[in-house]
């Protein structure tokens, strides 16, 4: 029995499942984060070398056995930029096959099984992919948390310490974020935050993590956590509608991935809404694979697996959460 190790590199953890020809999961592991351009190689490096071993010991079989390896990494692009160096992290003569790919692709692969069409990632960073009829990708956002990131985990925190400072300023609207990001960062009082932040270096991911409980705010009727999470549905929104026009697609297919959309309900409710708006004739279903089944349809696509005489049912829910 051979088997494939699909792998879900991103910016907060790295996941892997060994998975058989016949489609069933073997082994699973998960580990750190694995985004090169938020984290040093060598943390990469651990993070990649912890889910293949510990996912290979897990399913009870040798490197040997292994058909291919088939990763979406955050730090590589929709287009491969990025992979080269990538590859350099996999080398080993009993891997036979090592295909890498940015993480949208594996997250687009997955939610849309492999079909065209236009996938709003959104996790600890954000991003739209847009695949037409003929193959061809439109990437529409992606920028990372300096130049953008709208809609992401790590936006909405961003929005939110920056809601709260005006609020302890007296400059905006008095907010139940103050108290919130106040108890979620375990300081005193939100002055503090400051050193919490910056003297900390708290890392993107620890920053994005921030938007759960700022969440808990929203859904407890804060007017101002609210505003800021409709409006994150709003961003991803304006995003899709731009690599719809730019594929110029008469009834686009439209999914979604990531823990914002898929665990914050208010705001998938308002990117719906937005996008059914702008584009009555959309068709906007609930992604059918995690991103990690996505790069195992890839992989099998490289190797020449026929997913056809698979039974892919027992892949819709993966040992792992959003």
């Amino acid at each position: 029995m051979e088997y494939i190790l699909a792998i879900d590199g991103g910016g907060s953890r790295t996941r892997c499942l060994v998975i058989n020809r016949e489609g069933k999961i073997a082994g699973a592991a998960e580990s750190g984060p694995s985004n090169h351009l938020l984290v040093d190689l060598e943390t990469v490096k651990r993070s990649l070398d912890a889910v293949i071993t510990e996912s290979i010991a897990n399913a009870s079989i040798e490197r040997s056995d292994i058909a291919a390896i088939s990763a979406g990494l955050a730090g590589v692009d929709y287009d491969g930029r990025g992979a080269g160096e990538m590859s350099s992290l996999f080398r080993d003569p009993e891997f036979k096959n090592v295909i890498i790919n940015g993480v949208m692709v594996i997250a687009h692969a997955g939610a849309l099984s492999g079909k065209s069409g236009i996938l709003a990632l959104a996790g600890t960073g954000s991003a739209i992919l847009g695949v037409g009829e003929d193959g061809t990708p439109v990437k529409v956002g992606g920028w990372g948390p300096i130049f953008g990131d709208e809609g992401s985990a790590y936006g909405i925190a961003q929005n939110c310490l920056r809601a709260a400072a005006r609020s302890f300023d007296g400059r905006g609207r008095k907010t139940a974020l103050l108290e919130t990001i106040t108890k979620a960062l375990g300081v005193d009082s939100f002055d503090e935050s400051l050193a919490r932040v910056y003297l900390d270096e708290m890392e993107p991911r620890d920053i994005a993590a921030l938007s759960r409980s700022c969440y808990a705010a929203a859904e407890a009727g804060d007017d101002v956590a609210v505003s800021i999470f409709r409006q994150a549905g709003n961003d991803l929104a304006e995003a899709v509608a731009s690599a719809i026009r730019r594929l110029d697609t008469a009834e686009p297919k439209v999914s979604y991935q990531g823990s914002v959309l898929e665990s914050c309900a208010m705001v998938l409710e308002q990117f719906k809404s937005a996008v059914a708006e702008k584009f009555p004739d959309a068709c906007i279903t609930a992604p059918r694979f995690k991103p990690v089944i996505g790069a195992f349809l890839i992989g099998c696509r490289e190797v020449g697996w026929n997913t056809g005489e698979m039974d892919l049912s027992g892949l819709e829910n993966v040992p792992f959460g959003a």
